[in-house]
């Protein structure tokens, strides 16, 4: 029998970015693991209003999404625990400007570098929705076909009831020809 337990966001895991904008000339990064996808050239992330990466995004109207793999989780961590308005992070990463102008870590495997679209507003939460311009794959992370390999990438996953980072798995089937 299932237990109700209210109204938890439970729809996890998700996976963990570093979020990364130019606020006042320097990068700033922030890690988000509320991200969705809402076609298949937009994505969401949603962050706390007053983060202080969100005044970047909101004055260039860029930014970009940095995948995390283990290699890259305990900064990632560090990035989501303090503040740039308390600390400078431009730093915290080697990084380089991508070409639509947004800072891309150059260690993330994967880097999707967005356009602001629009901004949905709820309680506490400015949601960003984020047109793909360029999507960043390191050659060594692509498989025969030249399409992103995860199971190489290896990219970590953020549950959010018990604030746990996962590792990702292996393939457990092949879409769309499981019934054939």
């Amino acid at each position: 029998m299932k237990k109700d337990l209210g109204n938890l966001l439970a729809l996890y895991p998700t996976p963990v970015t570093i979020v990364g904008a130019l606020v006042d000339g320097k990068p700033n990064w922030m890690e988000v693991a509320h991200v969705g996808i809402i076609g298949h050239d937009r994505v969401t992330i949603s962050c706390v209003t007053s983060h202080y990466t969100n005044k970047g995004i909101h004055a260039a109207g860029l930014c970009t999404l940095n995948l995390v793999n283990q290699d890259l989780l305990q900064k990632a961590d560090y990035v989501g625990t303090v503040s740039g308005k308390d600390t400078d992070k431009s730093q915290v990463f080697a990084w380089s400007k991508g070409q639509a102008g947004a800072p891309v870590i150059d260690a993330s495997p994967l880097v999707l570098e967005c356009q602001v679209d629009d901004v949905y507003n709820t309680p506490n939460f400015e949601t960003f929705i984020l047109k793909i311009l360029h999507t960043y794959v390191e050659e060594d992370m692509l498989n025969e076909n030249g399409k992103p390999d995860y199971a190489k990438i290896s990219p970590v996953l953020f549950e959010f009831p018990n604030y746990q980072y996962l590792s990702t798995g292996k393939v457990v089937g092949h879409c769309r020809k499981m019934n054939q």
